[in-house]
């Protein structure tokens, strides 16, 4: 199945759903489109319970260029000047257009499907913060990294400078966001930033897919709590976080899964564990 949006196709095969950036002609730069589109596609996946895993990759000569700058225009500007808000009420706007986008970028970590990115060329600016949130990333040959927003006088605000420190050592990514240089591809693999480099974008997406189909075909509850916990554990303390695996194990250890497992195991045979169980919207429980 094939949905076409504005600025994505999304791609549902099975199991495993792919999205796929599709404004090649504007290097799939963010538009305000993009951040419409992408929490509900993302929505729409959380909420589908067949869908065990997620892809995103790219078409074009580059990944995603970042955000358009037409994005940030908030309006503001075109307020006539004596009817303008003061410098503290556009502060706090801009402070909610950024937590906007940064609650958009952060529904990757919260869907309960893991979320493999596949890059290749550029992947710039926003690109990074919506990388970084996912949980794979695979790159070609010919990718690179920027965090651009240095570049064009401002600070990277929507989720690199807090989760980049977690993936890669402080002291580069802290150069990285100082210099606004291109890491690349190498680069990124020695520093953990991603996990494999591929000599072509079509071998690395085969790569993601076949790494996809073996997640898949694990227990999903198992894997979103796998997911739910290594998130956790990664924002708290080592005792919160037993505490949290504790109490996530009392309440969502599937005992029927495991006895799949277990059964498959001794039987020399796939495992096969039901799907995510479905839950309707607000809007359609009455129906």
């Amino acid at each position: 199945m094939i949905s076409k949006y504005e600025s994505f196709n999304l791609e549902i095969e099975n199991d495993i759903a792919n999205i796929i950036l599709s404004r090649p002609e504007q290097l799939n730069s963010m538009s305000r489109k993009f951040w419409v589109e992408l929490p509900e596609i993302l929505e729409e996946v959380n909420r589908n319970s067949e869908i065990r895993v997620l892809i995103i990759s790219s078409t074009g000569k580059h990944f995603c260029a970042g955000m358009d700058l037409s994005a940030f225009d908030n309006g503001v500007a075109n307020i006539p000047k004596e009817k303008r808000p003061d410098n503290a009420r556009i502060g706090e706007a801009l402070y909610r257009s950024a937590k906007e986008l940064q609650e958009y970028i952060s529904k990757l970590e919260k869907i309960r499907v893991p979320v493999i990115a596949a890059i290749h060329g550029g992947c710039i600016g926003g690109a990074v913060d919506l990388v970084t949130a996912c949980d794979i990333r695979l790159a070609t040959t010919d990718a690179f990294f920027c965090i651009q927003e240095i570049n064009i006088g401002m600070a990277a605000d929507v989720g690199t400078l807090q989760r980049l420190p977690r993936i890669i050592p402080d002291s580069k990514m802290r150069e990285l966001a100082y210099t606004g240089r291109r890491m690349l591809a190498d680069e990124a693999k020695e520093s953990g930033l991603v996990s494999d480099v591929y000599n072509s974008q079509e071998e690395m997406v085969n790569a993601a897919k076949e790494m996809a189909n073996e997640i898949a075909k694990k227990s999903p509850i198992a894997i979103y709590g796998l997911k739910a916990l290594m998130n956790y554990s990664r924002d708290h303390t080592i005792t919160d976080s037993l505490d949290f695996n504790a109490l996530w194990s009392g309440a969502m250890l599937s005992q029927r899964d495991m006895e799949e497992a277990i059964k498959a195991f001794v039987e020399k045979r796939e495992a096969t564990f039901g799907k995510m169980a479905d839950v309707k919207n607000f809007d359609e429980a009455g129906n």
